[in-house]
């Protein structure tokens, strides 16, 4: 009886040692159940929504559309095209990539434990299709595209000399998903095309414009919505965000509205390559008869730029813009008779052209006239050593902005009318 006695006295302690730990526990965790609760009564039954169920889609867009290149076993490069692309780590620097085990790329990278992601530009954007859909046992990809191999600095796997972006990579994982297994590779190193690189070093991603996979189709870059860690600012109280552009779905239409007149500029230079790309934006003009009156003078030079700032009062932005383009008319191409102030619009439509394609590649431009003033016009004629036969309509301002310069909503319902006046 006593063993009896004892044994329910150490039983009855504990149950009470049970009971007082779970009190305490219960006074000092967070209330959940009851937040729970409160947050699930709020919520009512059924929620107007036009979400739609597609079933298990990995609609996550935008998908990167680069091109993985290996080496196999006997050296021999191949590349193939992936969309199950991106970074998955910062330090280390890592990527991952997931391939079918039924691919080439996937044999060649088990074997060498490396492989490089390299990033196309619109131009390469049938070399990155058929790299998708041509396999590396029936091809010689590089040579059927007239692309170039080139080995690794660091890694044992080939790049695209041609393509903009190279990342080398060496495998530090990979895991079994499925239908495909994905390939963590380390970043060793990353090379860049000069030609898109910054002042400071940075990817001038508007200029690479890189490959979006969209299923049916592939995209270009599109509009620039905002910068990262600014554009956020509208939801915060006394702030705003420095750069803000009126976003449209339509690109075209999106460079068209946010199209500003520029006049406040930074150092960075313009390169001969996107001049060259403005000029020719500007000959796709319409032209009365085909005729094509224009002639372009594209500028760089420290000492012409200041010298065509004294133009007039509206110039004087060309102190600090790197760059100008004046477009001039030829009469010698010009109509005869009395079409030949058709001229006057046909390198109107070009200037117009060449702002447009200023905006949509991140530049900022301005319109300054000089014709039908006919001291401008001589200024302009001395400075570039112009011929009597061509009058300077205009010059137009080219340069990076310092985002000062915002778009202005011109509409005017007044000013349409429909039908008849």
């Amino acid at each position: 009886m006593r063993n009896k006695a004892s044994l329910l006295n150490v039983l009855l302690a504990t149950v009470v040692v049970v009971l007082v730990y779970q009190l305490v526990t219960q006074e000092r965790a967070p209330k959940t159940e009851t937040i729970q609760s409160q947050t699930v009564t709020n919520i009512p039954d059924s929620i107007p929504s036009k979400m739609v169920s597609v079933g298990p889609k990995g609609h996550i867009h935008p998908k990167p559309a680069v091109v993985v290149g290996s080496y196999s076993t006997e050296g021999e490069p191949n590349i193939m095209t992936a969309a199950w692309a991106g970074v998955v780590n910062s330090t280390p620097m890592s990527i991952g990539v997931s391939i079918r085990p039924s691919r080439k790329s996937y044999d060649n990278i088990i074997a060498t434990k490396a492989f490089t992601v390299n990033v196309p530009s619109p131009q390469f954007v049938a070399h990155m299709d058929y790299a998708g859909n041509v396999s590396g046992y029936d091809d010689d990809k590089f040579k059927t595209m007239g692309l170039t191999p080139v080995k690794g600095d660091f890694v044992n796997a080939p790049y695209i000399g041609e393509f903009p972006i190279a990342i080398e990579c060496e495998v530090t994982d990979m895991i079994d998903l499925g239908s495909h297994v994905q390939f963590i590779g380390k970043v060793i190193d990353t090379k860049v095309d000069s030609k898109y690189l910054k002042a400071n070093n940075e990817v001038d991603i508007e200029r690479i414009n890189p490959i979006i996979f969209g299923g049916d189709y592939y995209y270009g870059f599109g509009q620039r919505l905002g910068q990262p860690w600014d554009i956020g600012k509208l939801f915060k109280e006394g702030e705003a965000p420095t750069y803000q552009p009126l976003a449209h779905e339509n690109p075209t239409l999106a460079s068209i509205y946010n199209r500003k007149s520029v006049r406040h500029y930074t150092d960075q230079k313009v390169s001969r390559e996107q001049l060259r790309e403005l000029v020719k934006a500007g000959m796709a003009a319409p032209t009365a008869a085909n005729r094509q009156p224009w002639a372009f003078v594209a500028i760089s030079d420290r000492s012409i730029l200041d010298s065509l700032s004294g133009i007039s009062p509206y110039t004087k932005m060309l102190k600090e813009a790197t760059a100008a383009i004046v477009v001039f008319g030829d009469m010698n191409k010009a109509l005869e008779g009395k079409g030949q102030p058709y001229w006057i619009q046909d390198c109107s439509a070009a200037s117009q052209n060449i702002l447009l394609a200023a905006e949509s590649m991140g530049l900022g431009a301005v319109w300054t006239g000089v014709h039908p003033i006919k001291e401008r016009e001589e200024v302009v004629r001395r400075v570039l050593n112009a011929p009597e036969n061509v009058i300077p309509l205009n010059v137009i301002v080219v340069g990076y902005p310092t985002g000062e310069d915002k778009p202005k909503d011109k509409w005017v319902e007044s000013n349409v009318h429909w039908e008849k006046w």
